[in-house]
């Protein structure tokens, strides 16, 4: 979870400074202002998870590697807001997955999704390609529906090289905006590559 927070610490100070108050708002409805010099203090491990014992239920992330297919629940994300707006002046948030998946199986794979802050704006999007950012930590965050990945195998974060992102449905659900998507992503860690395939359901908090 350290590793985790320090990750999150990095996309924050890159968005916003370290003079700035940021809103975090959690699944579970719950907000939290702060100053990015109180960033240590903050509890990240809040949220709602009522998947039971089918995890793609609710909130999930499926994918494929080395041949084999994972899936997870994705109970707890945190948000970035405003993470800036676009090239017309419309706002957006980050939304990211906070805790780690498949860690016992000896690798790590999270998402995180830019999108347009205002539900009407999101709404209106029309479904199909959009775009992949490098990592977390290094990409601008001004493009509607950017999808970021991350992989670690065995602790060791790898290089997002390239990939594809689609999303293939918004819709208003229990008076939540949802997304479902697929998307591939390609790394590479002094030459080691991984590909990896998957999709997923993210409920906006």
């Amino acid at each position: 979870m350290k590793r985790v927070i320090l990750l999150f610490a990095a996309v924050l100070l890159a968005t916003v400074g370290w003079s700035q108050t940021v809103t975090l708002k959690f699944k579970n409805g719950t907000t939290q202002q702060f100053n990015m010099s109180d960033l240590v203090s903050i509890d990240f491990t809040q949220g709602d998870n009522n998947n039971g014992n089918d995890p793609m239920s609710g909130d999930y992330i499926q994918i494929v590697f080395k041949g084999k297919t994972y899936t997870d629940a994705t109970p707890y994300y945190a948000q970035i807001l405003p993470v800036g707006v676009d090239s017309q002046n419309r706002k957006l948030t980050f939304t990211y997955d906070i805790i780690p998946h498949f860690e016992e199986l000896g690798f790590c794979f999270m998402i995180g999704l830019v999108h347009f802050t205002h539900e009407s704006d999101l709404l209106a999007c029309s479904t199909g390609t959009y775009g992949c950012a490098r990592d977390v930590m290094a990409d601008d965050f001004y493009r509607n529906l950017t999808l970021t990945t991350l992989l670690d195998i065995d602790y060791d974060e790898y290089n997002w090289v390239g990939g594809t992102h689609e999303v293939k449905s918004i819709q208003k659900v229990n008076g939540k905006i949802q997304i479902e998507g697929s998307f591939t992503s390609n790394f590479e860690l002094k030459g080691d590559s991984q590909f990896i395939s998957g999709s997923y359901r993210m409920t906006i908090p």
